[in-house]
């Protein structure tokens, strides 16, 4: 028999989803029952030889998907915001000139992690509707080849943008700079692959194309990444949540942990990994590519318009669609939600009220999902006039 405190609990998380069935969201996304269950498993002590080896397991199969494997996986036990202000701090000294590309908000947002550490960030600006052009970007490092460091966002969930990382990475790789890369909405969903284009740090996120819940921040760090920060001038990093030197001595030298890590989230995470390992990477990133066109197709039948100019410049892992006008997002949203329990993104920060994000990442990558949700804005559109 369920007791009444159990009917209660189930309350709680039921008004949470609020009636909300299907996450089309670009993060945190559905996960699929697999991951779920993972979750629910008990929880155990992190120094158990058991967890240690799932562990173990889990940073390997980590590795298989970053496709780094002459760099260092780290699964830092934090959301994403975690790894990529610890990317900055780590390896950046106060003066430093670092070259931040933005064309949407997280780009721009890596230029406020470079301040804090005291360093100067230089801005290579694109407007969020279009790409960082390549040719641009090889002057620009050119004309700023003193430069320490460089950031990028791969994929620009706020814009729908999917940059062009190759050839501007190993450009910056060859004038000596260390790149840095926010692959949060990419790892596993876009081709990706930090060892060929020359990034020394690219940080992840369990939460979008990897499928899992969030609290987990895969990352893959280079030697010479691994260096910069141990000479780091005024002092490295250490005994410091941000720290990853105490990543690398306690869980890489030694297979400790520098705190307690979130046992639960790396079931959950394993889980995950297991399913893109056995469906094959390239099937994985094909089912993105695939899902994002219909996603695209469907929305040009529509009348809708993507944010992004070009469709070469869309992300496989989420579309954002141009607002029509005297349309109100929030409004919109909330009619898909409560009609069809189908929940879907807005704009974020400067890009609020202008545009409507579909997130096909990971479990959401489906034809039914992405068919369901466009079915249920296309309905919704025309209630709206």
């Amino acid at each position: 028999m369920v007791s009444q405190a159990e009917t209660d609990q189930k309350q709680v998380y039921n008004k949470a989803r609020n009636g909300i069935k299907l996450l089309m969201t670009a993060g945190p996304v559905e996960v699929s029952p697999r991951v779920l269950s993972a979750l629910a498993q008990p929880s155990i002590y992190h120094y158990y030889g058991g967890f240690i080896e799932l562990f173990e397991d889990t940073v390997k199969k980590m590795s298989s998907v970053f496709k780094a494997h002459d760099q260092d996986t780290l699964i830092l036990q934090g959301e994403g915001v975690l790894g990529l202000e610890a990317a900055v701090m780590c390896t950046t000294n106060p003066g430093d000139k670092v070259l931040v590309f933005e064309n949407g908000p997280f780009g721009k947002w890596f230029g406020d992690y470079v301040r804090n550490a005291g360093a100067k960030p230089l801005y290579f600006h694109e407007e969020t509707d279009r790409c960082f052009e390549p040719s641009k970007a090889m002057e620009f490092l050119e004309a700023n080849s003193d430069a320490k460091a460089v950031t990028m966002v791969h994929c620009e969930t706020p814009a729908g943008l999917l940059n062009p990382l190759r050839e501007i990475c190993k450009k910056a790789k060859s004038l000596g700079m260390l790149t840095i890369v926010d692959c949060v909405a990419s790892l596993a969903g876009a081709e990706f692959e930090p060892s060929e284009w020359g990034i020394d740090i690219s940080i992840g996120a369990s939460q979008k194309c990897l499928g899992s819940t969030a609290g987990l921040t895969p990352m893959s760090i280079s030697a010479f990444a691994w260096d910069v920060m141990e000479k780091r001038k005024k002092q490295p990093i250490k005994t410091s949540y941000l720290s990853l030197l105490d990543w690398k001595e306690s869980w890489i030298d030694s297979k400790r942990f520098p705190f307690t890590p979130f046992t639960s989230e790396v079931y959950a995470l394993n889980a995950a990994l297991d399913e893109i390992l056995e469906e094959g990477l390239e099937n994985v990133l094909r089912r993105h590519t695939e899902i994002s066109k219909i996603c695209r197709g469907r929305a040009r039948e529509m009348g809708l318009k993507t944010w992004p100019i070009e469709d070469a410049f869309c992300s496989p892992t989420v579309t954002a669609l141009r607002l029509p006008e005297n349309v109100d997002d929030s409004k919109l949203i909330q009619e898909i939600a409560s009609k069809y329990g189908i929940l879907i993104g807005g704009g974020y920060r400067e890009l609020k009220g202008k545009v409507l994000r579909i997130g096909h990442m990971g479990y959401q990558a489906q034809k039914l999902f992405v068919s369901a949700t466009m079915d249920a804005l296309e309905d919704a559109l025309h209630s709206h006039g």
